[in-house]
């Protein structure tokens, strides 16, 4: 039988915050109250809970560490109450090896362990190469074909839809002309003169106070794309066997191993950026992989085969119009519906009363406005069906994202919820739920048309 191999030392670090916070707040306090007898002996007794923390988390870690037998990893931790727990290959469903700065420094390696029918990882600290040998343990990899490079326009695209899409998409707007400048001219100029740009017309247009608003968003969108821009670096995604593997990252290097096997749905988002890009965010969800801060790939219309590569269940169809016989447009539009008269009545107040915040309150206006447009296409779009190939192609629409899902398991969770309007019309409205706590919501389901998808049987 193999010895137990230690952790890294990052281990200990779990440990170690819980006495930082407990020693930061007395010291806080110390400092607000200039009171010097007092910073002095909470710094004595902050070193003494440091130490007795460092000891036992050191104690802790000697205790820990894991092996490899035949497919499997044993872990065991604790120092006084032990806990052991066994990973073997067929409860697995993703790995995820991220190195942060910190970590590289360190040659440490966060590997988290995703299951198929738990929503709640397993994280260890390891090192580099034993992160290496504890994937290639569980899912290993054979070969490699690849199946999306994002270069060019593409990697542009990626980047923008990777970043926050609400602070990137006004960094979008202004300078979507330009693409192909940016990518030759250099990022450095480009970001400097077009902001000095917005700044100046900011300053022309609007008050003081919003011009300072709209130069804080713009550096906010500029952060978050550089951000992404640096985090999406090298990105390739592969097939390698029954494995989906997509690694990449500059400053934080990451590397996904998702099952294929147990890929639970592929959901498609079209942001108003993406539109005006022309395409779409993938998001990959396996059993209690959930993989929301990064998507997998760039979705166009017409590259289909990109996806089938990845999964060959995959499928989508066209974008249709639905049958809209006793379907109730104010359900769909109600809520941001709401929300939009709400902002355009005070904006038209304010128009009024305090002109200054008027173009303060235009922006959630528009952004609600987006949201009833959004809304209003789900009215004709929105539906479930079952693909040719037996899949479930879920569309629907949320806030200003449109989302085409395709499910490829049974293993969900199904509910309905009603009211009066929909009782009289003889529909309900169809929540169905991933073992990642991914939540997926059809409005306006003819319960004829539920009785007819055998999934639900």
């Amino acid at each position: 039988m193999k010895p137990y191999t230690r952790f890294h030392y990052f281990y200990s670090l779990q440990y170690i915050r819980y006495a930082l916070l407990l020693s930061v707040v007395p010291l806080i306090r110390a400092l607000i109250l200039f009171d010097l007898p007092s910073l002095f002996t909470a710094l004595k007794q902050d070193g003494i809970i440091f130490i007795c923390v460092m000891g036992f988390a050191v104690l802790q870690w000697l205790a820990s560490g894991y092996r490899c037998s035949h497919g499997r990893i044993i872990s065991q931790e604790g120092l006084l109450m032990r806990r052991q727990l066994t990973v073997s290959r067929p409860m697995i469903a993703a790995l995820e090896l991220r190195r942060p700065v910190h970590c590289q420094l360190f040659g440490a390696c966060i590997v988290s362990v995703y299951f198929k029918h738990s929503a709640k990882p397993v994280v260890f600290y390891l090192t580099r190469k034993d992160a290496q040998n504890f994937a290639d343990e569980l899912l290993p990899l054979n070969r490699q074909d690849d199946v999306f490079r994002p270069v060019g326009a593409e990697r542009l695209s990626f980047s923008v839809l990777s970043a926050n899409l609400i602070t990137t998409g006004f960094l979008v707007a202004m300078s979507a002309k330009k693409t192909s400048e940016m990518l030759g001219n250099g990022l450095n100029q480009f970001a400097v003169s077009n902001f000095e740009k917005i700044e100046k017309m900011a300053e022309q247009i609007f008050p003081v106070g919003v011009a300072w608003i709209a130069s804080f968003i713009f550096i906010l969108a500029s952060i978050a794309f550089l951000f992404s821009f640096v985090h999406t670096a090298g990105f390739v995604v592969c097939r390698n066997g029954g494995v989906i593997v997509a690694k990449g990252g500059l400053i934080t290097k990451t590397e996904r191993r998702i099952l294929a096997s147990a890929v639970t749905a592929c959901d498609i988002r079209t942001t108003p950026v993406a539109r005006i890009l022309r395409r779409s965010a993938v998001y990959l969800h396996a059993g209690g992989f959930a993989g929301k801060d990064l998507p997998l790939m760039v979705y166009k219309q017409g590259t289909e085969h990109r996806l089938q590569k990845l999964m060959p269940e995959f499928f989508i169809s066209k974008s249709k119009v639905v049958c809209l016989h006793n379907r109730s447009l104010v359900q769909f539009i109600w809520l941001p519906g709401s929300f939009f008269l709400f902002f355009l009545g005070l904006t038209a107040v304010s128009g009024w009363m305090i002109p200054q915040l008027t173009p303060l309150l235009a922006i959630p206006t528009f952004l609600f406005f987006l949201s009833v447009v959004v809304s209003l296409e789900g009215f004709f779009t929105e539906s479930i069906q079952q693909s040719s190939n037996r899949t479930i192609e879920l569309c629907y629409s949320k806030f200003l994202t449109k989302h085409r899902v395709c499910i490829f398991t049974s293993n969900c969770g199904f509910s309905f919820s009603t009211n009066p309007f929909l009782t009289v019309r003889k529909q309900c409205n169809l929540n169905i739920s991933l073992p990642c706590r991914m939540k997926f919501r059809v409005r306006a389901v003819s319960e004829k048309h539920i009785k007819t998808l055998p999934f639900l049987l």
